[in-house]
């Protein structure tokens, strides 16, 4: 089916994991994009089996979009959220936890399949978390989450100091848990250089921003108590470019818009599609 309302996906995510949609439409009215042989028009919906092609080279569009034998509506194979956590919430997908991330969350309509914190909070803190049931990309945002923006509001026993703020940001030296060969070793090293500044106001006057590219064990808490100062709130606010926006309360929950996928599914969304791919024919070979 090339051109018929209702079922199926808009053309315009055919390239979602290399172009946002505004880039697509205009691809689309360039003409380069091509729908079973013919160029592609913009009303144009797409059934599983179609082929696409961006200047003669075929997309892998299907496994981005949840196309199978039958033609749904705009639907995702995978399912995209992101979630105020409380404090004392455990970001873990092991039921047995006490207060895991997947009770909290609930049953989510429409929602099958498992799905799993990219990275972690800590139970003490609160704030954004993106949770999905797409593993590419979640491989893809945690190795790149070194350049992954991150904010946080944090509040401290006493305000800081304009010493305490400049030394903050400059990087200090702290020891943290690292990964190294599927076990965790100790790290002493300084972190890198940041954004802290003060966010203070009369009734929060130990209140402070920080916005780090980082992503090390307790980081936030282990900065600070190089400082003297002991973490009693710390908030995440920002992750990615995404934010709380629609999630307007502790515990509350949103899909992620069209939007907020395009900031973090380009690059991300053609990695996970490969992995997906890979992790098919390693099972297929073992079935063999």
């Amino acid at each position: 089916g090339e051109g018929g309302e209702g079922g199926g996906v808009r053309v315009n995510k055919a390239l979602r994991a290399s172009h946002s949609r505004r880039e697509t439409d205009r691809l689309v009215a360039a003409g380069r994009v091509r729908l079973n042989g013919r160029v592609a028009s913009a009303g144009d919906r797409l059934q599983a089996g179609d082929v696409v092609t961006l200047d003669g080279v075929r997309v892998d569009w299907a496994p981005l979009n949840g196309a199978s034998g039958a033609a749904g509506g705009e639907r995702v194979r995978f399912s995209y959220l992101k979630m105020w956590k409380r404090r004392g919430v455990v970001c873990t997908t092991d039921r047995r936890v006490r207060g895991n991330i997947l009770d909290e969350l609930g049953e989510v309509d429409g929602v099958g399949e498992r799905l799993f914190p990219i990275g972690r909070l800590d139970k003490d803190s609160s704030g954004l978390i993106l949770l999905t049931s797409d593993g590419g990309l979640t491989n893809t945002l945690l190795r790149a989450g070194e350049r992954k923006r991150k904010e946080y509001i944090v509040t401290t026993h006493v305000p800081a100091t304009d010493a305490d703020i400049a030394r903050l940001a400059a990087g200090v030296v702290i020891t943290t848990l690292a990964q190294s060969d599927g076990r965790a070793k100790p790290l002493t090293a300084r972190t890198r250089p940041c954004v802290v500044e003060r966010d203070a106001s009369p009734a929060q006057p130990a209140r402070l921003r920080f916005v780090l590219e980082e992503g090390r064990n307790r980081q936030i808490r282990r900065m600070c108590a190089a400082c003297g100062l002991d973490v009693i709130k710390l908030h995440r606010v920002g992750f990615a470019g995404i934010t709380l926006a629609n999630c307007g309360r502790p515990g509350a929950w949103a899909f992620l818009t069209d939007a907020e996928l395009d900031v973090i599914m380009p690059g991300g969304a053609a990695a996970a599609s490969g992995q997906q791919q890979q992790q098919k024919q390693q099972q297929q070979q073992q079935q063999q």
